[in-house]
């Protein structure tokens, strides 16, 4: 994958990571990722709105408040098992979302 367009998306590993950024680059197959502007969700908080909840929430509203999110980060993330694309409404949420 070249660094045509930066993809928002939320990355899952097999340590039960938990990741938001923009996608850069895959290797290995896309079990290792490069993500600029990432964030890790150390615990996130859900709320029944439209019946989303769980992890895949994240993916599609972002985390709400409550949740500790880290830092904004460039990194690489190894043992990927997921990457899913993120909605609009989710990207703002975790934009906006304050670190601590």
């Amino acid at each position: 994958m070249t660094k045509k367009k930066e993809k928002p998306v939320l990355i899952l590993d097999a340590h039960r990571g938990i990741y938001f950024g923009y996608l850069v680059s895959k290797t290995n197959n896309g079990s290792t990722v490069k993500l600029v502007r990432a964030r890790h969700c150390f615990y996130f908080v859900t709320k029944k709105r439209d019946g989303e909840s769980g992890v895949y929430s994240l993916a599609t509203s972002g985390p709400q408040t409550g949740s500790k999110i880290g830092p904004r980060v460039t990194m690489t993330i190894g043992s990927v098992l997921k990457i899913i694309d993120c909605e609009k409404k989710a990207v703002e949420s975790w934009e906006s979302a304050t670190w601590g």
